[in-house]
């Protein structure tokens, strides 16, 4: 599909995001963008040329938090209780998991993931009893959205040594029935050898050959949706491997920026440090770009940190994964290191850790220089926390698609009143703050037009409105998911923007974002100067067309 190598393309006929509107069309020439102006203008002879047909043409989507690799496996091999296996009720899930185990071999694991309580009945994930009673003698494992939760059945549990004598591990939580006994659901940390970032993990892994035929299918899905690279959390070495082994085979067909978790992950900070590793080693499509630590628990499990008791549950303020010190020390040494820091804060108690800890780097200018970011922090924010984030350099990663996915709980677990207050992308980017927006897929849809509808709409999947005052434009929203995390990625310079000599990664879409906001779709996506989706006609050769 698209140019052929060494020729041209031409896409013509349409309108260009952020360009005057005379300019309808985008030359593009090897891997850069060439021109942009006026089709009659830019004309070459053999170039390949693509009629737009009036589509406009945007800088390609960057999502800038995912968990990609996992998506990519769960799609092809897990239950998918989000997306492809959906239930709402126990019962219900009771019954996906026995037809799953109707099928699944003696030995082998039944795994599930993208499980929201919230979207069952009970309001609750299944007992270990439960999930016994439909696949007695297979291993089964269910991990709620984000895995911060997962549920075990006897078996699971067995084989990784979890009963009633182990103790509930610093930030995590054993569930208990009134005798003591573990129920299967295990908080955070107290997933212990069933998280399978751990290297002592009793969960076996998939082949080589299973983990890239999904990741390739996962590639082409990304294309489909406009998304031309992804900040990607790697926890295993697997995954980091496995790109590298796409990028020498196929080109790997999306830039990929990857953040190696150096706590809770099967690499360390010392593991970088003794092969000198710094953020930006790589090329423009697979680079390294740094480290992920993570503070804080859920909102959706009443696991993010918050100063004050949660609603109905007295006593109970969420959980801390990393202490304080060990927090600041990992810091300072990934700052010293010239590793760009992302660190996981969702409650506001979990950013006052994340912001105390950069700012006891003691060194401004350098943490402005290595722009670290603070992930999630989209629960209403302490009085002055946004404004030491813009104080000190900090970059706001967060999910709009988060209103969508998860704004009804919030009501819920947080009452009414609160709705408003959650995600402040207005109050923020009025601050001078840079936010990018992302999906933290498989934790929402990966879908970009999902998160900049929410940023611009506030509306929650069942049609509730939240936080009108908090709305971002268009326009704003776009640069989240385009401008703002090429600046993230030091790539200011050659992404984010359709602009002469800039990286040619473009998203072709159906129509004006703004005046069509609630029915635009995607319509074709290069990537790296090539038309790796289209769903208008193939380019043609110029002179044969024209």
């Amino acid at each position: 599909m698209g140019a052929e190598p060494g020729r041209d393309l031409l896409l013509r006929g349409g309108r260009v995001w952020g360009a005057p509107p005379d300019a309808d069309a985008v030359l593009v020439r090897g891997r850069r963008i060439a021109a942009v102006g006026r089709g009659e203008d830019l004309l070459s002879a053999g170039a390949d040329v693509a009629d737009l047909a009036g589509r406009w043409v945007l800088p390609g989507f960057t999502d800038s938090h995912t968990h990609f690799h996992r998506t990519a496996m769960l799609a092809e091999y897990f239950l998918d209780f989000a997306e492809l296996h959906p239930a709402d009720s126990v019962a219900a899930l009771l019954d996906v998991v026995a037809a799953r185990y109707a099928v699944t071999p003696e030995g082998a694991w039944i795994q599930g993931d993208n499980l929201a309580p919230a979207a069952l009945a009970e309001r609750r994930f299944p007992t270990r009893w439960e999930l016994d009673a439909v696949a007695p003698d297979r291993p089964v494992l269910l991990r709620g959205t984000g895995k911060h939760v997962v549920a075990a059945n006897s078996l699971a549990l067995r084989l990784a040594g979890i009963d009633a004598t182990t103790p509930d591990p610093p930030g995590g939580a054993i569930e208990r029935d009134e005798a003591g006994e573990p129920t299967g659901v295990l908080h955070e940390r107290a997933k212990l050898r069933l998280d399978t970032t751990r290297t002592d993990t009793v969960v076996p892994g998939l082949s080589e050959a299973d983990r890239m035929r999904a990741l390739a299918a996962g590639i082409a899905r990304l294309h489909e949706l406009g998304i031309t690279a992804i900040h990607e959390i790697t926890r295993t070495a697997d995954e980091f491997a496995d790109y590298q082994r796409l990028r020498a085979s196929s080109g790997l067909g999306v830039r990929v920026r990857a953040y190696v978790r150096v706590v809770e992950g099967q690499a360390s900070l010392d593991d970088l440090a003794a092969v000198g590793v710094r953020s930006g080693l790589g090329d423009d499509l697979l680079r390294f770009g740094g480290v992920k630590v993570s503070v804080d628990g859920s909102d959706e499990h009443r696991n993010a940190a918050l100063h004050e008791d949660y609603p109905g549950h007295p006593g109970h303020r969420g959980l801390i994964r990393i202490e304080a010190a060990e927090l600041d020390a990992v810091v300072r040494r990934a700052h010293g290191l010239g590793l760009q820091t992302a660190v996981h804060a969702i409650g506001p108690r979990a950013v006052d850790l994340a912001l105390d800890a950069f700012a006891g780097i003691g060194d401004p200018h350098g943490v402005r220089r290595l722009r670290h970011r603070i992930e999630h922090a989209y629960l209403p924010p302490r009085p002055g926390q946004l404004e030491t984030m813009r104080d000190l350099g900090l970059v706001l990663s967060t999910q709009p698609a988060f209103l969508e996915a998860g704004g009804d709980g919030w009501r819920e677990i947080f009452g009414a009143d609160a709705g408003p207050r959650f995600l402040p992308l207005r109050t923020a980017l009025d601050l001078g703050l840079v936010v990018q927006a992302n999906s933290d897929v498989p934790c929402a849809r990966l879908d970009p037009l999902v998160g900049i509808r929410a940023a611009v709409r506030r509306t929650t999947r069942a049609g509730t409105h939240l936080g009108a005052a908090e709305a971002v434009t268009v326009a704003e929203a776009v640069a989240m998911y385009t401008r703002a995390p090429a600046w993230t990625a030091f790539e200011e310079d050659r992404r984010g923007a359709v602009e002469a000599g800039m990286l040619a990664d473009l998203t072709v879409v159906s129509g004006d974002p703004v005046a069509e906001l609630d029915t635009f779709t995607v319509d074709a996506t290069v990537v790296d100067g090539r038309l790796v989706s289209s769903r208008f006609t193939d380019p043609t050769t110029e002179g044969a067309s024209l």
